[in-house]
């Protein structure tokens, strides 16, 4: 099992940027890796959706997600190409007014069959990014 984990700080409210991770659907628009996104069921707080990413290969996954509004959400994987494993939470904490701290970890397992380049890169060389590309979202939401 792999596990990761970042934390940044977004100048947003800590509602904006729950939004942000909760809009499950318009990850395409600002996470490149991310070819598609299919809410499969949502009620009340919780989901399942599956996601389709291009990380050197194409991989397709799906989650069900609880969520906990406004301070973040929690997930674990039902099925995935190449996944035996999918944990992770996002925890969302308000440094001061307009100002929000968020956590992701992750704790991943790929099969034995898949190459390290594309578990290195989905859980360590892309995580940095993809924390930039919601700070960003959420910054411009705000």
């Amino acid at each position: 099992m792999s596990h990761a984990s970042a934390s940044i700080e977004i100048e947003a409210p800590m509602k904006q940027v729950f939004e942000v991770i909760s809009d499950f659907e318009a990850y395409p628009e600002f996470l490149p890796e991310t070819k598609k996104v299919v809410v499969e069921k949502k009620s009340g707080k919780s989901a399942r959706v599956t996601f389709t990413i291009n990380l050197i290969k194409k991989i397709t996954y799906t989650l069900d997600i609880k969520l906990n509004p406004p301070s973040g959400l929690s997930w674990s994987l039902v099925e995935g190409d190449l996944m035996k494993a999918n944990n992770g939470h996002w925890k969302l904490q308000e440094v001061k007014k307009g100002v929000t701290k968020a956590v992701y970890e992750i704790d991943m397992n790929l099969g034995a069959m898949v190459p390290k380049a594309i578990s290195n890169k989905l859980i360590g060389t892309n995580l940095p990014t993809m924390m930039k590309q919601f700070k960003e979202r959420a910054e411009e939401m705000a």
